[in-house]
């Protein structure tokens, strides 16, 4: 899912910013390890519940000229994966669904927001609750179908039109964009795992490339590499591992904007339970210093970013 940290301004650098922060959102949402005797996999059951919490917190700087602004958000994302079918070669139908979004967002100047859609009609107040408060509250209940294989292929995925409809009228104007069913897919695709084909060892690892298109940018290009570090201190059951992802960004024919990405640093580390075959929890770090132009306007960018995704006790079996 994007991770907005806009400000109230709609003026087409801000644009611009949103677009690249969801650059970064790609770089969390999965990661794994495996035992040498096997290879890893994950592994579902029909009627099953796997809940996770995600937790996002973005600190943003923009400059443009002289000017420079800045904003802090923490997002945390309760999630769900239902799992409705699954098919003799272990390849998973599920249904994901965003059941809770708390918000806190501190942008300069602006009177602080915060969103809980636990409490949908709590009053909200100032710029920041207009301009974006509706993007949140479409963005809790999201929901998608998803098939994916034992290796963490997403095959397809299926976005209902009610669903869309809310994404795209919680914006404003071109705004709306950000949320076209075929951009949803894509970043849903691309941010999932894609498991080595054979057993890795401690000390060795693999890698996963993925290309997203990005509107108005070009084609974002990400390659993660892990390295398995071996059984948890803590819980020897469970597998350690280290990602370091590099990103690269690749014009389009005609772009309407330069994208550069001058320095950057994506690591992570990550738990897997081997024998249950999921994540049991994951810390990525995201540092960007990324150059956006459009015509005379120039837009420095800086992105400092956690995310933490935990697996929830109450998944269970029904």
């Amino acid at each position: 899912m994007p991770n907005p940290t806009m400000e109230a301004s709609t003026s087409r650098p801000r644009r611009l910013a949103v677009a690249a922060l969801a650059l970064a959102a790609g770089l969390g949402l999965g990661a794994g390890a495996a035992r040498a005797e096997e290879p890893l996999r994950w592994k579902f059951q029909k009627g099953e519940t796997i809940r996770y919490a995600l937790v996002q917190k973005t600190a943003t700087k923009m400059k443009a000229g002289e000017v420079e602004r800045g904003s802090n958000v923490e997002q945390t994302s309760d999630i769900r994966w239902v799992v409705d079918e699954v098919n003799p070669e272990g390849v998973a139908t599920m249904t994901q669904v965003i059941d809770r979004v708390r918000v806190k967002l501190d942008s300069g100047g602006q009177p602080p927001f915060e969103y809980d859609s636990a409490e949908p009609d709590k009053p909200q107040e100032g710029p920041l609750a207009a301009t974006i408060g509706p993007m949140f509250k479409a963005l809790a209940g999201f929901e998608c179908t998803l098939t994916m294989d034992p290796r963490g292929r997403i095959e397809s995925v299926k976005i209902p039109e009610k669903t869309m409809e809310a994404l795209r009228g919680s914006l404003a104007g071109p705004m709306g964009n950000m949320f076209s069913e075929e951009s949803m897919k894509n970043m849903i695709t691309q941010s999932g795992l894609i498991l080595p084909e054979a057993a890795v060892a401690k000390g060795q690892g693999w890698a996963d490339e993925s290309s997203l298109p990005v509107q108005q940018l070009g084609t974002i290009k990400t390659t993660k590499t892990y390295t398995v570090e071996g059984p948890d201190e803590k819980d020897p059951t469970k597998v350690r591992i280290a990602l370091d992802a590099k990103m690269a960004v690749e014009a389009g024919e005609n772009p309407q904007v330069s994208f550069e990405i001058k320095e950057q640093k994506n690591e992570g580390q990550f738990l897997f339970d081997a024998a249950k075959g999921r994540i049991a929890s994951s810390h990525v770090e995201v540092k960007m210093v990324q150059l956006i132009t459009a015509g005379p306007q120039k837009l420095q960018q800086t992105v400092d970013n956690t995310m933490e995704m935990t697996l929830a006790p109450a998944a269970s079996a029904k």
